[in-house]
Formats: C-alpha cells, structure tokens, sequence
C-alpha cells in the first residue's frame, strides 16, 4: 500500500492564544485528488501552511500526529522536490518582483527554490531540460522568452505551476488558483489541473468556489472557524446543507455531469 501524501489526526495550532486550527484530522491518499472548501477566515491560510511545513501544530497533551509522505519533519526545501505549492502570494511576489524575468527564467527557478536566477546558482543541463519538460507539459513553450510584466495573470500562473513540476512532485497544492483569472482563463487553467490529477500527480485544491471542483476530485473536506465539520466523497458531502452550514446562508447545491454549483435557496 503506497504511503498517503499527509496523515493528520487531532492537531491543534494556536497564534499566541488564539486558535485558528482545532481537532484537525485529515488523510490524504496518493491519487486521491481533494478539495478543501471554506469560507474567508475559515482556517484555509493555516491548514496550507500545516501541510507544506510552513507551521507544524501547537503542543498538547492528548495524543496527535502530522505526517507528510510518511515523515514528520521536513526541510522546506525538501519537501518542495516532493509536493508542489502554489499560492497567491507567490504569484504576487513574481509579478511584482521580478516582472524582468522570462518564463523559462521563472519555470527553472524551481530548481533552487528562488525569485529567479542568481550568479552564484549553478544551472546544470538536467535543470535546462527539466524546465524544457516542465513547460512542455502544460503546453506553455510559447511563453519561453515572455517577460512576467508582459504576461497576462493566467499566463504567469501557468508559468508558476510549470515551476512547482520541475521536480518529479507526487501532489500538488494549488491555493485558490483561479483568483484574478477571467472566465475564459478560469475554465483553461481548471482543465491544466485536470490534466495534472489524469497523468498522476494528486492534486489538493483549496477554494472558496464550489465550481472550481472538477469531476477528477473525488474527496471534498469542509472547513468552518478552524475546525472540520465535514469530509469524504464529494457526491456525500456536497450538499445543500453541509454547504449552508459552511455558508452560513442558505444555499442550494446542483449538480451536472460531475459539476457543482451554488445558489442562495428561494425563499
């Protein structure tokens, strides 16, 4: 049985005295392709940073586990080789940094874990051919020689992705990947990721949007004031009252074709 991509069980993290994560459990299984959903200020920013290592769970007496690829601890960097990570601030942190930068520049500074290239990296030919590959996969080559400040945002999001692939990475952890996109760039960039969860890399999607779950995702865990109040498969769990709770508002949950939205209930 091949070892799941993360094993939480009853973790805790607390910002001085404050809690923001409470009695989190959560198993991850390689090829298991899951959505997080939750409100704004639900505890989304802090479950991500518990699973890429940014934070580890505050002590407590009761019996508690956090295990990454089967492990506990992790170099950051480390890890990155393992489980891809993209976010909103690193995509701000590109474009406002370093818009300089060509998209084969941004895709191969997955390589050393910085905001672009730098004289005292060595850039070897296996790093040349991983960015080359990287981009090719997502169907990016166009963008090779584009600067960031002459991308559109869904461009530069592509090229951050192809980043996070220079490694042979068995999850990706994609927050809310569509935000800034317009319609047509949403829907172009969801089926990019359904083509990463079909080739074989796990995919675990943290949202606000119902819409972004695609047919591929098959575990859904819902996150409310820091605390999980529901998970398993996506067709059990995308209700109209689990998803109201979530909410707090009356909502409606419809389903076509392995698609799901929302509207507020009729009166």
């Amino acid at each position: 049985m091949s070892t799941p991509i993360l094993s939480f069980e009853n973790l805790d993290l607390s910002y001085e005295l404050t809690h923001v994560l409470k009695n989190i459990s959560l198993r991850i299984e390689s090829a298991e392709h899951c959505a997080i959903l939750g409100a704004n200020g639900s505890g989304k920013s802090s479950l991500i940073k518990l699973i890429n290592s940014e934070l580890y769970p505050s002590y407590k007496q009761e019996p508690f586990r956090r295990e990454i690829l089967g492990r506990e601890r992790w170099a950051i960097t480390e890890l990155r080789q393992h489980i891809g990570v993209v976010t909103n601030d690193l995509h701000s942190r590109f474009a406002y940094e370093r818009g300089n930068l060509s998209g084969f520049e941004t895709v191969l500074s997955g390589f050393f874990g910085t905001l672009g290239l730098f004289e005292h990296l060595v850039v070897e030919m296996e790093h040349l051919e991983g960015a080359v590959n990287a981009m090719k996969r997502l169907g990016i080559e166009h963008l090779r020689d584009k600067p960031l400040s002459q991308m559109s945002t869904g461009e530069l999001r592509k090229c951050i992705v192809a980043r996070a692939l220079v490694h042979p990475i068995k999850a990706i952890l994609l927050d809310e990947p569509t935000v800034g996109l317009d319609i047509k760039a949403q829907f172009d960039f969801i089926e990019m990721v359904r083509s990463l969860a079909q080739s074989g890399t796990t995919v675990i999607l943290v949202t606000h949007h119902i819409e972004e779950i695609f047919e591929e995702i098959s575990k859904v865990v819902l996150l409310k004031e820091g605390r999980i109040i529901a998970q398993g498969r996506k067709e059990e769990v995308l209700n109209s009252t689990n998803l109201s709770e979530t909410f707090d508002m009356e909502l409606e949950v419809h389903q076509e074709q392995g698609r799901y939205w929302i509207r507020p209930a009729m009166l």
